[in-house]
C-alpha cells in the first residue's frame, strides 16, 4: 500500500481479496513526477514486490540476508505488524506475511509503549517469591513496557507459573502482584511508587491474549512454510531475526512463548535493519538491482488466510508454547515436565 501511493499508483485492489498488487515488477521513476526535492532529474528506484502483503522491503532482506544463496535450509523472520517470513530449502524460496498485529510495538497493551526512555525492555521474576527485577531503557524511572519487555514479561510469568498454557493469569495464587482491577486479571510489574507514571504498571489478562494472538500468527505462518517445504526444526541451520523490533527480542523468552521453533540460541542471528541495508546495496548497485528482479520470479508466496491449515495451525499455537509441547523440548526442560 506505501509503495503504491508512493508512486500514485491506484491503492484499491490491496483491499480486495486476493490482494494483488496493480504493479509488481521494479519501478524507475525521474524525482520531478513525485515532487521530490532533489535534482529534478534524478532517478527514484524501487525494488520488486512479492504479493500484496509482503512487498519491496522483504525483497530487501532477501538480499541483504543473501539466504537465497544458502545450500542449508534457512529460516528468516522480519518482525512488525506484518511480519514477513521468508524459508529456503536451499533450491526453492517460499514466504508468507503473518498478521501478527501491533502487539509488539506496544499498541493495544496497557501500558506498552515503544522502546523509549523509560521504557521496561528486560524482565526477570523469581520463581520463588513471584516478584520482578526489570530494567529499562536509559535506566530510567519506568514509564510503560516495549515490545521485548512484553515477551519478557509473559515468558517469566509462564516459568513462574502465574500464567497457565492457556494463558490465563491464576488469580488464585496468593501473591500482592497478582490481583484482579475492575474483574481483570493482572500482575504488577512495577508499583506506583516506583514508576513516572504516578500508576501501577501491570500486564492484564488481555495483555497475554494480544501477546498469544500475535505469537500464534508467526508460529503458524512459520509452521505452514516449513511443512510446504518439508523442512524439519532440526534441519533449520539458522534464524535470521531482522527489523528493530528483533534487535532487542530475547530469543530465549521468544522460544518459550512458541513464537520461533525450538531452535539452539546459536543458530539465531539478529540481522538488524535488512531492509534498509538492502535498500542501500539497490541503490549503489545496479547488478544487486538485475539480481532482485531475477529472485522474485523464484518466490513462492503463500496467502496465509486461504491456507486451508492455517486456521487449525494457528489454534494450536496459541496456546503457550504450543498445543503440541513435544515441539518444544528445551521448553518442556525448563518448565520440567
Amino acid at each position: 500500500a506505501m509503495h503504491h501511493i508512493f508512486f500514485n499508483i491506484n491503492p484499491k485492489f490491496l483491499a480486495l481479496s486476493p490482494y494483488i498488487p496493480t504493479l509488481k515488477k521494479s519501478l524507475y521513476v525521474k524525482s520531478k513526477d513525485l515532487n521530490i526535492n532533489i535534482h529534478s532529474e534524478a532517478e527514484v528506484y524501487s525494488l520488486p514486490l512479492i504479493a500484496g502483503f509482503v512487498g519491496a522491503d522483504a525483497v530487501a532482506d532477501i538480499l541483504a540476508t543473501e539466504i537465497y544463496k544458502f545450500k542449508d535450509k534457512t529460516l528468516l523472520i522480519d518482525i512488525g505488524t506484518n511480519t514477513e517470513i521468508i524459508l529456503s530449502d536451499g533450491l526453492n524460496l517460499i514466504c508468507c506475511s503473518a498478521a501478527s498485529g501491533p502487539a509488539f510495538e506496544g499498541a493495544h497493551i496497557t501500558h506498552g509503549m515503544r522502546a523509549a526512555t523509560g521504557a521496561i525492555e528486560k524482565i526477570w521474576i523469581n520463581p520463588e517469591d513471584l516478584n520482578p527485577i526489570y530494567k529499562t531503557v536509559d535506566d530510567e524511572k519506568p514509564r510503560g513496557i516495549c515490545g521485548s519487555g512484553i515477551i519478557d514479561a509473559i515468558a517469566e510469568m509462564f516459568k513462574a507459573k502465574i500464567i497457565d498454557f492457556n494463558g490465563r493469569i491464576k488469580t488464585e495464587v496468593n501473591h500482592s502482584r497478582i490481583r484482579k482491577n475492575n474483574k481483570i486479571s493482572e500482575y504488577v510489574i512495577a508499583w506506583k511508587k516506583e514508576t513516572a507514571i504516578d500508576k501501577d504498571i501491570v500486564i492484564t489478562q488481555k495483555d497475554v491474549f494480544e501477546v498469544q494472538l500475535a505469537k500464534a500468527a508467526i508460529y503458524s505462518g512459520i509452521s505452514i512454510l516449513m511443512k510446504k517445504l518439508n523442512v524439519k526444526v532440526n534441519e533449520l541451520s539458522k534464524v535470521f531475526i531482522a527489523g528493530a523490533f528483533g534487535f532487542y527480542l530475547n530469543p530465549e523468552s521468544a522460544k518459550i512463548i512458541g513464537m520461533i521453533p525450538d531452535i539452539p540460541l546459536n543458530k539465531i542471528v539478529f540481522a538488524g535493519n535488512t531492509a534498509g541495508s538492502g535498500a542501500r546495496m539497490a541503490l549503489i548497485s545496479k547488478k544487486v538491482r538485475k539480481e532482485a528482479e531475477k529472485l522474485v520470479d523464484k518466490i513462492s508466496y503463500v496467502e496465509l488466510a486461504a491456507d486451508p491449515s492455517f486456521e487449525h495451525e494457528f489454534i494450536l499455537a496459541l496456546q503457550l508454547p504450543h498445543k503440541n509441547i513435544n515441539l518444544f523440548p528445551t521448553v518442556k526442560k525448563i518448565l520440567n515436565l
